[in-house]
């Protein structure tokens, strides 16, 4: 991760161009960097703003709290946001609100906020990949690009000019920016970023979420499920931004990062759609222009847009047998029929007469052919109205529809097109021309079928991978013998909490636990009975948990436990009761029965001053002083 210098960076603040939160977000960063500062005074900041208390009591009865009552009074829902976060929320929202438009021409302030947004909201979504709470990984979402919007501000006709040769030559938007600005969007972002007091590790996924595979970040970890959980937000919020045609060749790469955070089949179609819904809702509150999308599972169904392309696809054997193919004859004029259906019938397809009545065009509508070829003059048939009922239909969106046209009916060739026919021919017909658009519809059908195979072919794969990644991602964080959570995901957890702890004020507890005497469970029956005691250990501490806690194998037979808001006194009762359980279970070997008693040390912290390595520490030396007091007990650290 890079940052702009220090002399750099203050030169670009002394302009006054740089985006900053204004207002009450700005009052309310000045309060937090004081020691002394007060919850009511932050609460009267909020509550100077209607819009920002509206915005922050929302979040807090978000329903990622599973809270059983609405959070109404605005000091609880501050209180249960945490300080820090809600300064966060008021930032992003904040910079969002003053920085609507500028003077960059090139760059689309209104499609900028648009994915910010929808990628804000898709972060929240996957608040539980990222173990991280969803009002900080929303605030993250929403201001990942932030340091695009600076260098438009800033420099706003020479990143026009990027904006320009980046599209029109495809280059790297950032190697640009390096090459005009000697810096560029990434490390100005996250020099803001570290200005305004987000934590690190959201800085370093903001860094490195367009290429979070660069980053380093060991699998599994916090800082590695967080990147690629903001980049799976903006590739969503991307599908959300472009037209049909555009979302096509935009879905594999969506599909890819989904993969990789173990996110695949049903689950990806519900989270995109609360992802739309989200979206829709929030950009009417803020006056951020949002897209009609259609649920998830339609889009990974939908038919290509291929009635655009009308060239062969590459690699496609141009001298390759055509496939027979129904083709329905609509309306044809008996003096035209027969020369039609030897045509149709000369390259290998079969025409299928279609009734001259209102009973034989509804037929055609529900069982189409793969090509239609239909007479506007036929009485009764409305071309515009047939073609709009037909690609309604899931087996008429891919057929080929052809319309005969006689030279007085010329002029509703466009309005005909765009309600859906593939192409118009005026009459008289001539055999060549009837051949080579008989010959370009057989093509397209086969590129259409060819896409649909091949998505469905990326379909299976991307499944497959996500189900392989999950599982990948579950060892990573899971102790291989007990499976409970890891050290390192425990640690991670702990990391999460502190940051609550540290904004709140509320205590976080930690208990060590170690098995009494278990060298000599392992000398006496073996190792393979040490490793069942591990295990069968392991089913009661995760059923005497707390569900809002995480009990994890610290290493050996020691194991750890962090419970949120938890004081002292809470902790030792729950430290008790584990205790008392493990002393009553009855711990079998080979028809053996082995009595397993457990030490545990309790620590709490709380406020800003909490420390996660010295939570530890205290709560291991609480450990060795309930061992050194005869084993089997719990005991609390000396300064608590």
């Amino acid at each position: 991760m890079r940052f702009v210098a220090p002399e750099r960076f203050a030169e670009l603040k002394a302009t006054g161009k740089l985006p900053s939160p204004k207002g009450v977000a700005l009052s309310i960063i000045r309060l937090l960097q004081r020691e002394d500062y007060r919850i009511q005074d932050l609460v009267q900041l909020v509550q100077s703003d209607p819009a920002i208390a509206g915005r922050i009591l929302y979040f807090a009865n978000a329903a990622a709290f599973g809270r059983s009552r609405p959070i109404i009074s605005l000091q609880r829902a501050i209180v249960a946001l945490g300080s820090f976060r809600v300064r966060d929320l008021v930032i992003g929202l904040s910079v969002m609100h003053n920085h609507r438009g500028g003077l960059c021409t090139e760059f689309d302030y209104e499609k900028f906020w648009g994915h910010s947004l929808a990628t804000g909201i898709a972060c929240q979504e996957l608040a539980h990949f990222a173990q991280i709470a969803s009002e900080e990984i929303f605030t993250i979402g929403l201001l990942s690009r932030v340091g695009e919007l600076a260098l438009a501000t800033l420099f706003p006709d020479d990143y026009s000019g990027i904006l320009i040769k980046a599209r029109e030559k495809d280059l790297p938007i950032a190697d640009l920016e390096q090459r005009c600005f000697a810096m560029d969007h990434h490390e100005l972002g996250s020099s803001l970023l570290c200005e305004w007091g987000l934590p690190e590790v959201l800085i370093q996924a903001a860094f490195h979420f367009e290429n979070p595979d660069a980053a380093g970040f060991a699998d599994g970890s916090r800082a590695h499920i967080l990147t690629q959980s903001l980049s799976f937000a903006s590739a969503l919020a991307q599908i959300c931004m472009v037209d049909e045609e555009s979302r096509w060749s935009l879905l594999p790469g969506l599909l890819a990062r989904a993969a990789r955070l173990g996110i695949g089949g049903e689950t990806l179609n519900e989270l995109v759609d609360r992802v739309v819904a989200g979206w829709r809702e929030w950009g009417a509150k803020l006056q951020v222009r949002t897209r009609d999308i259609p649920p998830f599972a339609e889009i990974l169904a939908a038919t290509p847009p291929v009635r655009r392309m009308g060239t062969v696809a590459a690699g496609e054997d141009r001298r390759s047998r055509t496939p027979s193919l129904n083709a329905q004859l609509i309306g044809i004029p008996l003096d035209e029929l027969k020369p039609l259906m030897h045509l149709v019938e000369s390259m290998g397809h079969q025409p299928v007469l279609v009734e001259e009545t209102s009973a034989g065009l509804a037929k055609a509508l529900r069982r189409p052919a793969p090509i239609i070829i239909a007479d506007m003059s036929m009485p009764g048939l409305d071309p515009s109205r047939f073609c709009r009922t037909l690609r309604q239909s899931v087996d008429g969106e891919d057929s080929y529809a052809l319309f005969l046209a006689t030279p007085d009916q010329e002029y509703r060739a466009l309005d005909l097109i765009a309600a859906g026919a593939d192409d118009v021919l005026v009459k008289p017909v001539n055999e060549q021309a009837l051949r080579v658009h008989l010959t370009t519809a057989v093509r397209m059908l086969i590129l259409r079928e060819q896409i649909h195979r091949e998505r469905q072919g990326i379909m299976r794969s991307t499944d497959a991978f996500a189900t392989a990644q999950k599982r990948l991602l579950q060892d990573a964080l899971t102790d291989p013998l007990t499976q409970l959570p890891n050290r390192r995901n425990g640690l991670d957890f702990l990391a999460s909490e502190l940051v609550f702890a540290q904004s709140s004020g509320a205590p976080l507890a930690c208990l060590m636990l170690d098995i009494d005497h278990f060298k000599k469970i392992n000398d006496e029956h073996g190792h393979a009975a040490g490793d069942a005691i591990l295990r069968q250990l392991a089913e009661i501490l995760r059923h005497a948990s707390r569900a809002e806690d995480m009990v994890f194998r610290y290493g050996g037979e020691e194991f750890a436990a962090i419970l949120t808001n938890a004081p002292l006194k809470i902790a030792l009762q729950i430290a008790e009761r584990v205790r008392t359980q493990v002393e009553a279970s009855s711990f079998q070997w080979e028809g053996r029965k082995i009595p397993v008693t457990l030490s545990i040390g309790v620590a709490v912290a709380g406020g800003k001053d909490a420390d996660g390595e010295a939570l530890i520490r205290a709560a291991d030396a609480a450990l060795y002083q309930a061992k050194q007091s005869g084993r089997n007990r719990v005991a609390a650290d000396a300064a608590q």
